[in-house]
């Protein structure tokens, strides 16, 4: 994970932290209210005052999860080219997630975790009838638990089928890239011919055929190569390094390269082996 997905998971732990005392605070003052009242004598008891402490949390838990997200959300939309949004991008990304999954820590599981805890403090229960840990009214009944497998089954299997879908589509499509170049740089006396499906190179992912030819044509090993892209930001720069493999034939090689914005990009290819050093620099455009 780069630098900014980490600011953005510390900002985030600050905010469950904080929403987390804030719940507290609410359950400390409803105990201490019905202490106060005579009221705090069951596990009956015990479940009115969360219930009422949790529920006083709910309207002002949502208004501060929804004004989070409307300030966030606008970001991911952001242009990728405006200055400075890939890096907020990676900011607000486990924010948003993360806001909604502490609502559910906050209003769901804080309050359960607080029953556990001032349970050893009630005295002995005088009831015949055992009260249950959790209030009835928030237990969902049989037809609702049923309703909810359901459709916790059918969203695993709307993944499964997705991710199984991606696999194959990664495995079965076609390995071979052929077609004219999309760009061309001479190296010394040789010609570099740049080769992709698309005809061009895009955001994300990219496979690149990468052939070396001499005056007459013909393919020519010459031996390592590196291929590295750059991109000059105001205040900081963005790197992307091709990963080069042979291939069977000599003088053609197979990069992989993953380019993080669409854009205009400083190209550099060189290379080194029996033939000697050679390099040049140029630029490309990767579309979004």
């Amino acid at each position: 994970m780069s630098v900014a997905v980490w600011v953005g998971l510390i900002a985030l732990a600050g905010l469950d932290a904080e929403t987390g005392v804030v719940m507290l605070l609410y359950l400390d003052h409803a105990w201490e209210k019905f202490q106060a009242e005579g009221r705090m004598n069951t596990m009956r008891d015990l479940h009115d005052a969360v219930m009422e402490g949790a529920v006083s949390r709910v309207r002002p838990k949502i208004m501060a999860v929804s004004a989070i997200l409307f300030g966030l959300l606008p970001i991911m939309w952001s242009p990728a080219m405006q200055a400075g949004a890939d890096v907020m991008k990676r900011i607000a990304t486990p924010m948003i997630g993360g806001v909604i999954t502490s609502a559910f820590l906050n209003l769901l599981i804080y309050p359960v975790i607080y029953v556990i805890w001032k349970k050893r403090g009630l005295k002995e229960q005088e009831e015949e009838e055992e009260t249950p840990f959790l209030p009835p009214a928030i237990v969902p009944s049989h037809e609702n638990r049923q309703r909810l497998l359901k459709w916790i089954a059918l969203i695993i299997g709307l993944v499964a089928i997705y991710y199984a879908g991606q696999f194959a589509w990664h495995k079965l499509r076609p390995t071979k890239i052929s077609g004219a170049p999309f760009l061309t740089q001479n190296v010394n006396n040789l010609t570099v011919n740049f080769i992709t499906r698309e005809g061009e190179l895009r955001q994300g992912n990219n496979e690149v055929l990468i052939e070396f030819r001499d005056r007459n044509g013909q393919l020519v090993d010459v031996g390592n190569v590196k291929f590295d892209l750059n991109m000059n930001m105001p205040g900081m720069q963005m790197s992307s390094g091709g990963t080069i493999e042979r291939t069977n034939t000599p003088g053609r090689y197979r990069a992989k390269i993953k380019i993080g914005m669409s854009g205009d990009w400083n190209a550099k290819i060189s290379y080194e082996g029996h033939r000697g050093n050679g390099q040049t620099n140029f630029n490309l455009n990767a579309k979004p």
